[in-house]
């Protein structure tokens, strides 16, 4: 029997289900919050000022009110359905309908005494708004008391001595309370980066909101990055402006350093971003990016998204090279998968092996690493597309994806991992909820807007593909894999008989990748379509010569949900392969 309420837990981890059951997204930290504090209130109700300032206090009036609206917006996509809204949006104040919820925020006084003991929002935070944290102080305070003298009664009656059992009071430190000097050793041998204040050298000080405004989207945009810990705003940000760098490093326990500097020139603004390796005090990565004056928060949003897939890539590489120049016999569990994902990037059979044997190890260390877990789902991957492999392959994939989902759902990488396995299985619909549902956690995450642009264009939607594919290009043109996305692309104009488009992807993916047989095949068909019979013979000659073993099962296997996409690409194929003298037709024959 379905029930007739939305379910809100407020009291231990945040979480949201439909009157179904099924749960509700919410992937952003201010959406749960925002949720949290209008279910709280006494009638649902917020103005909009109050949000503002306790969300977005550190940002100016302007930008926090785009911001406000820009969350609300996503907000009533997840909670609005047909003429029964239960977010409503007024000019001044925000209202969720209180009536359609029960909230275990919101115990009547009849509610057993531990009733209210769990800790208020377990796990949320939102650094560098002091707002909320105050907020949220009172709130697991007021809850705290409450269970204590709810305890007090029951112990009066009992005869029993009181304790104070909330996890609220241990964690709240008394006022005054200095914070800690500094922070070394939280992440023991995890990386972290130190995002630090980016500094305003136009000489305008009504500029602070673009450097400000960049730094801080940064932190919120790299959180999404499960792998790799973001030292709070609240803490990096009172070093701005100092130059040493092992000095801040040991303070924070960051192993790397972004700092940023805005100049202008002319009529625009100009973005000097640097990375930098505390432990050598190498610059590993530096950028100069241009923004346009005035700089709206569209452009702002854009320049984060690129910065953080780019930051994901370099520190990535960084890591992997670390762990593969350490000593083998001293390796943990981080050692073994960054060595392991060293290998893996290495693109050969032999190295695959050695990614596969590592990962082993590391799981074996801690079978619910997520991280272990996500990278060894990245190996099937690897190896059920080279090595064209059966179902029952892909459906242990699509298994250990869902391991390492429950292991951290917020972590987009498994929900890119198991979409791909449902993709590969022919089911496109779940497989692109599941794409979505990835960008929605990492909307940096370049390789999700990849694999739902292949998604796209297996379920025969070529035209769709083209906007996600791009993204994957603006977010990371240097990625090692960008020869999958630009051979997507060709792929993509193919389809839509855009010759001159597909050859010209097709060759920018074997620069990438010489040899790669979907790039080919994409090449061949698109020059025998578009009449050059003769490039399109010595097109074939030279993936035969790359690719000696290709065949018509290659083609069989890709997942097209019409098999007369399949058909068609094998066919041409074939065609071609008549025309070429001593070409091994029988390869191209229906199996």
């Amino acid at each position: 029997m379905l029930r007739s309420q939305y379910q809100l837990s407020l009291l231990g981890p945040f979480r949201l289900s439909a009157p179904g059951g099924e749960r509700v997204g919410i992937s952003s930290k201010k959406g749960m919050a925002l949720i949290a504090m209008l279910a709280t209130a006494r009638d649902g109700e917020r103005t909009r000022a109050w949000l503002q300032d306790r969300l977005w206090g550190s940002r100016q009036t302007q930008e926090a009110q785009g911001s406000l609206r820009r969350e609300l917006l996503n907000l009533r996509k997840r909670l609005n359905h047909a003429d029964n809204p239960l977010l409503v949006c007024e000019r001044e104040v925000i209202r969720l309908q209180l009536d359609r919820i029960d909230i275990d925020a919101r115990p009547s006084r009849s509610a057993p005494a531990d009733a209210a003991s769990g800790d208020f929002l377990e796990g949320l935070d939102i650094p560098g708004e002091a707002g909320f944290e105050e907020w949220l102080r009172e709130q697991r305070h007021d809850r705290a008391s409450l269970f204590k003298k709810r305890a007090a009664r029951t112990a009066s009656g009992n005869g029993t001595a009181l304790r104070d059992p909330s996890p609220a009071a241990a964690a709240t430190p008394k006022q005054g309370t200095a914070p800690a000097e500094s922070l070394r050793g939280t992440f023991k041998d995890r990386p972290a980066l130190a995002v630090l204040s980016f500094e305003n050298f136009t000489g305008d000080a009504a500029n602070d909101y673009i450097s400000e405004g960049i730094s801080e989207d940064l932190i919120d945009r790299l959180s999404c990055l499960r792998w790799l810990p973001v030292i709070a705003r609240s803490s990096s940000f009172g070093f701005a402006g100092q130059d040493d760098r092992k000095g801040i490093s040991q303070q924070l326990d960051a192993r790397y350093l972004l700092d940023g500097r805005l100049r202008r020139f002319g009529g625009k603004f100009m973005l000097h971003i640097s990375l930098t390796d505390a432990t050598s005090n190498l610059t590993l990565w530096s950028q100069r990016l241009g923004l346009p004056s005035p700089c709206g928060f569209e452009h702002i949003e854009q320049v984060v998204a690129e910065l953080v897939a780019a930051l994901d890539s370099r520190i990535d590489h960084a890591e992997q090279l670390r762990a593969r120049n350490g000593r083998r016999d001293s390796l943990d569990v981080n050692d073994l998968i960054w060595r392991g994902r060293w290998h893996l990037n290495r693109f050969s059979r032999d190295d695959a092996e050695k990614a596969r044997r590592l990962f082993a190890e590391a799981l074996v260390l801690d079978p619910e690493s997520s991280e272990a877990l996500i990278q060894h789902t990245f190996y099937l991957s690897w190896s059920i597309w080279t090595g064209r492999l059966p179902a029952s392959k892909i459906q242990e994939m699509r298994r250990t994806a869902q391991r390492a989902i429950l292991a951290d759902c917020n972590d987009g990488r498994g929900h890119m991992l198991a979409g791909m396995a449902e993709m590969w299985l022919r089911r496109t619909g779940t497989a692109e909820d599941m794409l979505r549902r990835a960008i929605d956690l990492n909307p940096s995450l370049a390789l999700a807007h990849a694999e739902l642009g292949s998604c796209l264009i297996l379920s025969g939607r070529p035209k769709e593909a083209l906007a996600p594919l791009e993204m994957t290009l603006r977010l990371s043109p240097n990625d090692l894999h960008i020869f999958y996305p630009i051979g997507e692309l060709a792929i993509a104009h193919c389809m839509c008989r855009e010759w001159p488009q597909a050859i010209g992807f097709a060759d920018r993916a074997l620069m990438r990748r010489p040899g790669y047989w979907y790039a080919c095949m994409i090449k061949v068909t698109a020059l025998f379509e578009q009449g050059d019979i003769a490039a399109a013979k010595q097109a074939f000659a030279e993936m035969m010569i790359a690719k000696p073993d290709f065949s018509r099962s290659y083609i069989e296997w890709l997942p097209f949900t019409e098999r007369t996409w399949t058909d068609y690409f094998a066919n041409t194929m074939a065609a071609v392969a008549r025309l070429v003298s001593g070409a091994p037709v029988n390869q191209f024959d229906p199996v």
